[in-house]
């Protein structure tokens, strides 16, 4: 390993660790019900979804729950990608995705893998890439962390069965450790001029003369949990910041114009 290599292991170490007790204190506050900044939307998600809050599961129960949960989400992205041809959104007439990838990543995404077998912005178009692959960063990411707490809970308490309450728990994961997360960091990304739109995709001319075409989308939504990019090109997408020299007029002109 080269010396940046081992610097930023050291930095990234230093600040696991930091935030380690801080982080762990707020889980347990949010896990045990302590943190109710945000109760009067937990009580109003829970009203809406018929979720009694107070009445906890065992563990065959709260698994039965996470399964189903898991199965229908799974089907939900099958179903968008195999029809997003006729969904909005898709200002570049994507066709339905092929019956195997689409199963591939609806499997995937479910079980927080995030694999991607295709190339984002010439296989999902934006409607498909928000409503499910976004969801997915965020409920499989809670599914996960319920699931460990819930795994807690059974190795801690002694004298019960019960191990939390699955629906709780999801919620919870997503509204007091994700959500803000992902609010901080896309405000970041939109302050350094990451791209957030649902424009068609643009075609430029490039210095070499030749025609390229830029992928736009709602970049900044998909960064909360783990990457799972809308390019393939991943990190070297273009951003409001990093302007496209293109001609203004013919390919022997002198004079160049920059457009973001």
């Amino acid at each position: 390993m080269t010396l940046n290599g081992w610097v930023q292991f050291l930095i990234f170490f230093v600040v696991l660790v930091l935030c380690m007790r801080p982080v762990g204190i707020y889980m347990a506050r949010v896990f045990m019900g302590e943190s109710k900044f945000l109760r009067p939307v937990e009580n109003a998600i829970y009203r809406l979804c018929g979720v009694h809050s107070d009445e906890e599961m065992n563990w065959r129960e709260y698994t039965v729950a996470m399964l189903l949960f898991s199965f229908v989400s799974l089907l939900v992205t099958y179903l968008i990608e195999r029809t997003q041809q006729f969904l909005p959104w898709n200002p570049q007439h994507l066709p339905a995705v092929a019956p195997d990838l689409a199963w591939n990543t609806a499997a995937s995404f479910t079980t927080n893998t995030n694999w991607q077998a295709y190339v984002p912005e010439t296989t999902m178009s934006y409607f498909t890439q928000m409503v499910t692959l976004a969801y997915h960063n965020f409920f499989s990411a809670a599914v996960g962390i319920a699931v460990a707490i819930a795994l807690v809970r059974g190795i801690a308490r002694r004298e019960t069965k019960l191990i939390g309450n699955f629906w709780v728990d999801t919620t919870r994961a997503c509204l007091y450790l994700l959500l803000p997360i992902c609010m901080v960091y896309s405000l970041v990304l939109v302050s350094q001029g990451v791209i957030q739109n649902l424009h068609p995709y643009t075609a430029v001319q490039t210095v070499e003369h030749a025609t390229q075409t830029i992928a736009r989308d709602r970049l900044p939504h998909r960064r909360q949990s783990r990457w799972s990019g809308q390019m393939a090109a991943a990190s070297s997408m273009p951003t409001a910041r990093i302007p496209l020299r293109i001609r203004r007029h013919s390919p022997t002109s002198s004079r160049w114009s920059q457009s973001s």
